[in-house]
């Protein structure tokens, strides 16, 4: 790709924020009245025990926290409607709750010692939203209703709550922090809606819309309400809060190798647009300072279309890249797709996200297109038929007598994929899962996939085949059970190759309490199997992949049994905003070169507890602090004790909306 073409994209990408700019300020301007409409009578309507209502209500479109009440659907939604203590579909009213008295509770009773702990500490407010049900069952009372308006009410990140809306900060640093946050551009916001005024009332659309705003990286939680109008039973208002991420970030990670500064923004001019520039540094070898940097603009004019830019020039990697993408995020939605483009000249791996790591660099480009288009059912709308096409284009490039292209497993090659998909997911509403306190949706249900395809190189046209099962469920009383089966490979000469075998479970109890704290159980076992696979392929129990803090070269192999145990205590209180969790953990793991043989193979086991810190109002990752014990040491006599310091992202639920089709992962 000539840099010609990099400059053009890089215009079109500042060009679109630019015009989304100009659009979201203009009709910032038109809308300024907007959220005064309707509101001042929610007063006179809602009784609400836990909210001030004395304060006056001023311009409801300020981008101020000084909000009006909650409207008296989110009371419904809220209080009348909350989860018993344990992850059950049994509803009970919820209880007043005061922060105030809670804490004086804890706390003695010298004045110094409690103004001190309500400065630094306060405990969490009761989650008043739906907790241990399903998403769409709030919605369903609203059914067949019309939207008469849609408003909006925005909050900053800090002091504020979903479950008080005119609660407003306190504390100088949470002032400091809303003061320089820019509040999402309400365009913005009603770009990201997939229903309009006018139209009725669907119940699953907007349980699935809610849990897509949710998964915004800029937004903290969302919560649509309802608000029937007096005088005519047929028609309903909207109305959205939502609730900001603070949008700045500075991450650092430096250990005697290497260096990595990355300085982030992802609620750029309010619209949800992200920038990331980094510093990289090898301090061994390399004392040069390299760059990296990405600008990623979300859901472009409203089309939920999506496009990323980058560039990398650093000791590991160089090299640019582009991409622009629409997935499904709702069961409505027919069609989706997406483009990706990739130039490296310098890497240790074949491609972005490959799992095998390579002795050299290599120098590639790659170019991905892929499309799905789904089929509905009339009788129910949740059950789709999915037809998918891929095709992703492969191609070394050769600056020395390296053999690069020349091998199969670094071969120049054309793969052509087809599948053919049945879909159904619903969402369960919880809490205190990945996250600590912010609502959380949690798909269930199945996706069925076969694929076929041929892959094209100068080794000769290989068949490929893919059979792959994944569903999930929730049971009456909160507990959930996940798994998925699948098998993959290539045919060359009516020989198998580079076959895969998969099967993992994944399981988390309902919440139970332990000195007053909510707690869970997590359990996941993996089975991996490679059925001739190349010579450069191999399994490894390091880490991610097997035992936490576990780190050794010399065990490998192509058959691997995994098991994760885990309990996690979520603490009350928090600091500044910081939550913390306590947990405890046990990893076990048998790798072998042969299926027969794994559980005859040796066997190793990490066993330890740690202390994980997040603030849901911030883009930081989940700083993890934790001791490990080895009670099996291979060969190499590594350290019998490890502890570990790092950042770790939030995990991700499996969702059953429909992809592109892929090969299983063997990592």
């Amino acid at each position: 790709m000539k840099p010609l073409a990099l400059h053009i994209w890089l215009l079109l990408s500042f060009s679109i924020g630019f015009a989304e700019v100009t659009n979201s300020f203009g009709a910032e301007m038109e809308n300024t009245g907007e959220l005064s409409t309707g509101i001042s009578d929610l007063n006179h309507r809602t009784a609400m025990p836990y909210a001030r209502l004395d304060n006056p209500v001023k311009d409801t479109s300020s981008l101020k926290t000084n909000m009006p009440t909650i409207p008296s659907a989110l009371v419904r939604k809220s209080i009348c409607l909350q989860a018993a203590k344990s992850d059950t579909s049994k509803l009970v009213p919820a209880s007043n709750f005061s922060q105030t008295n809670n804490l004086n509770q804890l706390v003695t009773k010298n004045n110094f010692t409690k103004s001190l702990l309500k400065y630094f500490v306060s405990s969490p407010q009761t989650q008043l939203v739906q907790s241990g049900v399903q998403s769409i069952e709030y919605f369903n009372q609203f059914r067949g209703k019309r939207i008469a308006s849609i408003r909006f009410i925005r909050l900053h990140p800090f002091g504020t709550s979903l479950q008080d809306t005119i609660r407003d900060a306190t504390r100088w640093v949470d002032k400091m922090g809303n003061h320089l946050h820019m509040n999402s551009a309400k365009v913005k916001l009603r770009m990201q809606l997939q229903f309009h005024a006018g139209e009725i009332v669907d119940p699953s659309l907007m349980a699935e819309n809610e849990k897509f705003m949710r998964d915004l990286s800029f937004l903290e939680d969302v919560a649509i309400t309802l608000e029937p109008i007096e005088h005519n039973e047929e028609e309903v208002n909207v109305v959205v809060i939502s609730k900001d991420k603070f949008e700045y970030a500075v991450s650092m990670n430096i250990t005697a190798d290497n260096s990595d500064i990355e300085v982030s923004n992802v609620n750029m001019f309010g619209l949800g647009h992200r920038l990331n520039i980094g510093l990289a540094q090898k301090n061994a070898y390399l004392p040069e300072m390299g760059v990296y940097a990405s600008y990623h603009i979300n859901n472009i004019f409203g089309n939920f279309i999506n496009s990323t830019i980058g560039f990398t020039d650093t000791y590991l990697k160089k090299g640019w890249n582009a991409q622009i993408e629409k997935k499904f995020l709702t069961s409505k939605e027919v069609n989706a797709g997406g483009y990706s483009f990739e130039n490296v000249s310098k890497y240790n791996f074949i491609a972005e996200d490959h799992p095998v790591k390579l002795d050299t660099t290599v120098a590639y480009l790659t170019s991905d297109l892929w499309f799905l288009h789904a089929f509905t059912s009339q009788r129910n709308q949740l059950n789709k038929t999915v037809f998918s096409v891929r095709y992703y284009h492969q191609q070394y490039r050769q600056t020395t007598d390296d053999g690069l292209g020349q091998s199969e497993f670094l071969r120049n090659h054309d793969f052509f994929l087809t599948s053919i998909g049945f879909s159904k997911r619903n969402l369960y509403k919880n809490n205190l899962v990945y996250g600590y306190g912010v609502t959380e949706d949690i798909p269930y249900g199945h996706y069925y996939e076969l694929t076929t395809g041929l892959d094209r190189s100068q080794f000769g046209v290989w068949p490929y085949l893919n059979v792959s099962i994944s569903k999930a469920i929730v049971d009456r009383n909160g507990n959930y059970f996940a798994g998925r089966i699948g098998m993959d490979g290539f045919v060359d000469n009516g020989n198998v190759k580079q076959a895969t075998i998969m099967a993992n479970a994944n399981y988390f109890s309902k919440k139970f309490f332990l000195f007053g704290d909510p707690c869970r159980q997590f359990f996941k076992i993996e089975f991996l199997s490679g059925i001739h696979r190349m010579e450069e392929e191999d399994l490894t129990i390091d880490g991610r992949f097997g035992i936490r803090d576990f780190y050794t070269n010399d065990l490998k192999g192509k058959d691997r049994l995994k098991i994760n145990l885990e309990t996690v205590r979520f603490l009350k209180g928090n600091f500044y905003g910081f939550k913390f969790t306590n947990y405890m953990f046990s990893d076990f793991a048998f790798l072998s070169d042969n299926l027969a043989n794994i559980l005859k193979s040796d066997f190793y086991a990490g066993i330890g507890t740690g202390i994980r810190i997040y603030n849901e109002s911030l883009l930081f990752k989940i700083i993890d602090i934790r001791l490990t014990w080895f009670p099996i040491i291979p060969p190499e006599q590594i350290s019998p004790f490890a502890v570990n310091l790092q950042g770790v992202s939030r995990s991700r639920f499996d969702d059953f909306l429909g992809r592109r089709p892929e090969v299983i992962r063997f990592q």
